[in-house]
C-alpha cells in the first residue's frame, strides 16, 4: 500500500484502503469506485478534506447544494462520475489515490486502462476458469455463504461455476417479487441440485406504520449519502429482515458483459449529441425521474439540458464508438454510483461478494467486441462452457441461455421483436409520464407521504428551496395529488441533505 497502492486492484470491490503516517493520510479507492470516498478540491494549505460520509463532509464545510447535481439526480435518481450533492466536494474516482498532508490535498487518478481485443472463445475459456476459481475460493473461505439466486442469467452463471459436488447443501435465497417468475425457476433448480433454498416476499411492507416508514427511508437516505433511492432500499431491507445475513454471493456485474444499453442491430458506428439525447430520454430518464410539477418549470427545463449534456460528455469520454461508449457509461457511472452506493449502504449488515466485478472479468468484457456481447451471446456461451445442463433451462420470461449462445437464423427477427417491445414499453411510460417503482416502493412511499401529511414541518426546508414548486408540495400535503415513489425518494434525499442537525 505504501509504495504501490495500485496493487490493491486484485481485491474485489467494494473497499477503500487508508494509510496514516505521522505527516500524511493516503486513501485509495477500489478498482470500481464502489466504496464511496469523498474529498474537497485539491489545493495547498490545511483546507483539504477526505471523508467516507458526504453528509458529514458537507456539514463540516457548510457546503451548499450543487444545483447541477440536483438537476441530474432529479432525472437519473443517482449521480454521475465524481459529482456529489454539495458544491466543492467530489467522489474519489475508481483506483485513485488521495494524499492529505500539511502541503494540502493531492489526488492522483489511476492509470488509464489499455486492453487488447480478445477472441470470444478465448474470453469464454478465461472467464470460466476465473469464475470457477473464484467460487471455489469463496466457498472454501465461507462455507455458509448464500447465493442470491434469481431466474436470470447472472446468478445462473455463478451457480454453474460451482462444481456439482458442492451444490448439494449450498445455501441460496430468492426475494419473491410479484409478477416475476424468479421464485419458481430458482425453486426448480434448487430441487434438482439439493440446494437449501429460502424464499421471502415483500408482504411485510404493508405492516409498517407511517412514522416507521419515514424513519426507515430517512435512515437509508443517510446511508446512501442522499444519492440513490432510499425508498427502494428501505423496502428491500424490510424484506431482508426475514433472511439470515452474513456473506452473500451476487451476480451484480453481469450486465457489463451483455451490453446493458444496447438496442437494435449492433455494429461499430460513431455517434453524436442526438444519439446521446435519445439514450438519455428513452433509457435513463424514464425509470427514476421525478414527476412533472415537483420542480419549477425553469429549473426542470434547465436540468433536462444539463443532465443530457453530462450523459453526452460521459459517452464521449468512453470512446468514439457508440456501443463501447455505452458500456463505459454503464460501468463507470451507473454501476459505480448506483450499485456501489447501495452495496455500501448494506455492508454494515452483510458482506456482498460480486465475482463478476473482479477486474480481470471486467477486463475480458471490455476486450470483447460489442457484437460478441450483444443479445447475451457471451454470457450464454459462458453458461454453456460452465454447465450445459443448467444452460438448457429457460430463464424468467426468456429462452434458455443455450439459445443465446447459439442464435438461430431467426435471430434478426427476434432482435427486431425484442427492440420493438422495449421501445413500446418506454413509449407507454413516457406517454403516461410514469416510471417503474421499485418492489414494495409504492406502498412504502405512500406511507411516507402519510407521515409527511401528519408532520408537514418535515418538508419545511425543502419548501424553501427555490427550484421546488411550493404549490406542488402544498397539493401533495393536502392530499390532492399522490406522488410517485421516485419523487418521494428525491424529496427524502433533499430533506436529509439540508438537515443541519444530522
Amino acid at each position: 500500500m505504501r509504495n504501490e497502492p495500485g496493487g490493491l486492484v486484485d481485491l474485489l470491490p467494494p473497499f477503500a484502503a487508508a494509510m496514516v503516517s505521522r505527516h500524511e493520510l493516503r486513501v485509495v479507492a477500489d478498482s470500481m469506485g464502489f466504496q464511496h470516498v469523498f474529498h474537497s478540491a485539491p489545493g495547498a494549505g490545511d483546507s483539504g478534506l477526505v471523508a467516507s460520509s458526504l453528509l458529514l463532509a458537507g456539514r463540516a464545510t457548510e457546503a451548499s447544494l450543487d444545483r447541477v447535481s440536483v438537476g441530474i439526480q432529479s432525472l437519473l435518481g443517482w449521480q454521475m462520475g465524481d459529482r456529489t450533492l454539495f458544491e466543492g466536494l467530489r467522489k474519489l474516482a475508481p483506483g485513485a489515490v488521495a494524499t492529505l498532508s500539511r502541503d494540502g490535498l493531492v489526488v492522483a487518478d489511476a492509470a488509464p486502462i489499455r486492453s487488447e481485443p480478445i477472441d470470444s472463445a478465448d474470453a469464454v475459456a478465461a472467464a470460466a476458469a476465473l469464475l470457477r476459481t473464484s467460487l471455489n475460493a469463496i466457498l472454501d473461505d465461507y462455507p455458509e455463504a448464500v447465493l442470491q439466486l434469481t431466474g436470470g442469467m447472472d446468478s445462473r452463471v455463478l451457480l454453474s461455476a460451482i462444481p456439482p459436488r458442492r451444490r448439494r447443501g449450498l445455501r441460496a435465497m430468492t426475494l419473491d417479487v410479484p409478477g416475476r417468475g424468479d421464485t419458481a425457476i430458482a425453486h426448480m433448480i434448487s430441487e434438482r441440485y439439493g440446494i437449501q433454498h429460502e424464499v421471502r416476499g415483500l408482504t411485510d411492507v404493508s405492516g409498517v406504520d407511517p412514522a416507521e416508514a419515514w424513519e426507515l427511508c430517512r435512515a437509508e437516505s443517510t446511508r446512501l449519502d442522499g444519492m440513490a433511492d432510499p425508498v427502494a432500499l428501505a423496502a428491500q431491507r424490510i424484506a431482508e429482515r426475514a433472511f439470515d445475513q452474513g456473506v452473500r454471493i451476487s451476480g451484480l456485474g453481469g450486465e457489463v458483459a451483455r451490453g446493458f444499453y444496447y438496442v437494435g442491430r449492433v455494429s461499430d458506428r460513431t455517434f453524436d449529441r442526438n444519439d446521446s439525447a435519445r439514450l438519455a430520454a428513452w433509457r435513463m430518464f424514464v425509470n427514476d425521474s421525478v414527476e412533472p410539477g415537483l420542480l419549477n418549470d425553469e429549473f426542470a427545463s434547465w436540468a433536462q439540458d444539463v443532465a443530457a449534456a453530462h450523459v453526452h460528455s460521459a459517452l464521449v469520454a468512453g470512446g468514439s464508438e457508440w456501443f463501447r461508449a455505452t458500456d463505459e457509461l454503464y460501468l463507470r457511472h451507473r454501476m459505480q454510483r448506483w450499485a456501489g452506493a447501495t452495496d455500501i449502504a448494506v455492508s454494515n449488515e452483510r458482506t456482498v461478494i460480486n465475482p463478476m466485478l473482479d477486474h480481470a472479468f471486467l477486463d475480458l468484457a471490455r476486450r470483447l467486441t460489442p457484437q460478441d456481447k450483444a443479445n447475451s451471446r457471451f454470457l450464454g456461451s459462458l453458461q454453456m462452457a460452465l454447465d450445459p445442463e443448467l444452460g438448457v433451462i429457460p430463464l424468467d420470461g426468456r429462452p434458455a441461455p443455450a439459445a443465446y449462445a447459439n442464435p438461430s437464423r431467426w435471430e434478426p427477427v427476434m432482435d427486431a421483436l425484442s427492440t420493438g417491445k422495449r421501445f413500446a414499453r418506454k413509449a407507454v411510460q413516457r406517454l403516461q409520464r410514469g416510471n417503474r417503482p421499485p418492489a414494495g416502493g409504492t406502498v412504502l412511499a405512500a406511507k411516507v407521504v402519510e407521515h409527511w401529511r401528519a408532520r408537514p414541518a418535515t418538508l419545511s426546508a425543502v419548501e424553501d428551496l427555490d427550484f421546488v414548486d411550493g404549490d406542488w408540495v402544498a397539493r401533495m400535503l393536502e392530499g390532492s395529488l399522490e406522488p410517485r415513489p421516485s419523487s418521494v425518494a428525491f424529496l427524502t434525499n433533499l430533506i436529509v441533505a439540508t438537515d443541519d442537525d444530522g
